[in-house]
């Protein structure tokens, strides 16, 4: 954000050097020069002959109002259509103001590095792809009661093809989704009967003025009233993700806030060996926690998105990691911030880092 500023001193300079050559004449660089093309002379009005008044001149006719430049931390509000970055945009304003700035209005992006093998996003696809196929067939609980394993083994191929991957790797994931399909329907087995009424549902959502797009992983209609949104994690996901201003995963929230079918529960669904379950929130007792009050959980996340929305729209970039550095370990613009550069700067004042 920071750029080079013609500040009223430079300019002195820059004109002092440019009237000391013309005072002196030619140089031998400009023997050979033609009339038309010869840098023109400066003319100092005789009541500026002194270099104090001719300072003072130039400085007064380059002064600016403090408010003629925004600072640093400020954008231009977005005038246009957002981009077409869906949610990340929230939860990269959360993250970090100027993370949202730089990826989703500059188009920054780091250069991919090339792997054995898939990579933890595709691998996260591949994920995706085998639930979407796998409730494609069984569409609700009560087909768990019968054999399933024809159409996991149907899923795990038709997720490898979809990725197009080459021997041995098809050969090993088809593999090793069949056995987390397989282990992950165990943990469905336990709850009360559902349907699946939607699997990867794309969505539009606003907040704040913005319309964002949005995929549903699924969305489950319960027995016991309502829906139940959920979202398929790998990793080690928190409902903590989604609480306080500013929340780590604010997806799952503002699909809350934006389906229309009656969402009471949400959840994500841990697909991790070894720890599989549902975590989230709802209304009811159920599938997952209830949740001590509801509608104030949903307010809640109604006035932290809101808050989201409008700082990106009015152009909020600050370099302002939510937890500091720890924040940053993770992120592929740092040289473009350089958030090292001011940490270090604030500890030197006596400053705590944010």
């Amino acid at each position: 954000m920071a750029c080079w500023a013609a500040t009223p001193g430079r300019v002195v300079s820059a004109l002092r050097l440019s009237a000391a050559r013309s005072s002196v004449g030619s140089s031998p660089f400009q023997a050979s020069t033609s009339a038309t093309t010869r840098p023109p002379k400066i003319t100092i009005a005789e009541s500026q002959t002194s270099w104090t008044s001719f300072s003072s001149a130039v400085e007064s006719s380059t002064a600016a109002p403090a408010s003629a430049a925004p600072p640093d931390a400020q954008a231009p509000p977005l005038a246009t259509t957002p981009p077409r970055a869906g949610t990340p945009i929230l939860s990269d304003q959360a993250a970090c103001p100027f993370r949202a700035f730089a990826r989703h209005r500059l188009g920054a992006e780091a250069l991919e590095e090339p792997l054995a093998g898939p990579d933890a996003r595709a691998r996260g696809t591949l994920l995706h792809a085998l639930m979407r196929e796998l409730w494609g067939e069984l569409k609700g609980s009560a087909a768990l009661e019968g054999d399933c394993a024809p159409a996991i083994e149907r899923a795990a191929r038709a997720a490898v093809a979809e990725a197009e991957l080459d021997e041995p790797f098809a050969e090993l994931e088809r593999m090793r989704l069949a056995k987390l399909a397989r282990d992950w329907l165990e943990v469905e087995k336990k709850r009360a009967p559902f349907e699946v009424a939607a699997r990867e549902d794309k969505r539009k959502l606003k907040v704040a003025g913005l319309e964002l797009s949005g995929r549903i992983d699924r969305l489950d209609r319960l027995a016991s009233g309502g829906c139940a949104l959920i979202d398929y994690k790998t990793g080690r996901p928190t409902p903590n993700a989604w609480q306080g201003e500013r929340p780590d995963d604010p997806q799952l929230p503002l699909y809350a806030l934006s389906t229309p079918e009656g969402i009471t529960a949400v959840a994500y669904a841990k697909l991790q060996p070894g720890g599989m379950k549902y975590m989230g929130f709802a209304r009811d007792k159920g599938l997952v926690a209830q949740a001590k009050d509801w509608n104030a959980l949903l307010a809640g996340w109604r006035q932290s998105l809101e808050a989201l929305g409008n700082g990106f729209a009015s152009g909020d970039a600050r370099v302002d990691p939510k937890n500091g550095l720890a924040t940053c370990r993770y992120c592929d613009l740092q040289t473009l911030c350089r958030v090292h550069e001011r940490m270090s700067a604030l500890e030197e004042e006596g400053e705590e880092p944010e």
